[in-house]
């Protein structure tokens, strides 16, 4: 590959990246896809187990990690809220190089899965710089609702060699 190939790889890598912390990276939270409804319009009072704040780590396969913490409403199936990410983590895309996830404030939206309020769990599609990039999501919070633990695969072209892997455990702090 030359400089020109391996530059736009690593561009794409770096678009991956944010694409992912951006959409709900980590995680799991509550970024279900094609999600639409908001919190407002939910009828249910009862607070489901992902209602409350959560802080702890996500960790990349390549062994760097970053703070985490999020503040979530759960109504229904409805999980809404932000999630602050720390400086720190970079994903590994193999050929495609390292890039390092930048911090971010995010506002998440979704939904757990049906008949399991414990669980979410989700498959998304970007395109990203033109190259399918798909991302499987999952999380499952603790029967106590004390800790969630999160993982995020994703499928990067194989040309990169590798499918980077991120996981997290957040822990309840209200």
């Amino acid at each position: 590959m030359n400089r020109k190939g391996i530059s736009a790889m690593k561009h794409l890598s770096l678009n991956i990246a944010i694409v992912l912390v951006s959409t709900s990276l980590v995680y799991a939270s509550a970024s279900a896809s094609g999600y639409t409804q908001t919190l407002s319009s939910v009828s249910t009072t009862t607070p489901g187990p992902y209602e409350g704040t959560f802080s702890g780590t996500v960790s990349s396969d390549n062994g760097s990690q970053a703070a985490i913490s999020m503040n979530l409403t759960h109504r229904g199936d409805a999980v809404e809220g932000s999630v602050s990410l720390g400086d720190g983590l970079s994903v590994d895309g193999g050929m495609c190089g390292t890039v390092p996830v930048p911090s971010v404030v995010q506002h998440v939206t979704g939904e757990t899965q049906p008949g399991d309020p414990s669980r979410i769990s989700t498959q998304m599609d970007f395109e990203v710089s033109g190259i399918n990039i798909v991302v499987d999501l999952n999380s499952q919070i603790s029967s106590d609702g004390k800790v969630i633990q999160a993982q995020t695969a994703i499928d990067l072209p194989f040309l990169c060699g590798r499918d980077p892997l991120l996981s997290g455990t957040l822990y309840r702090t209200k």
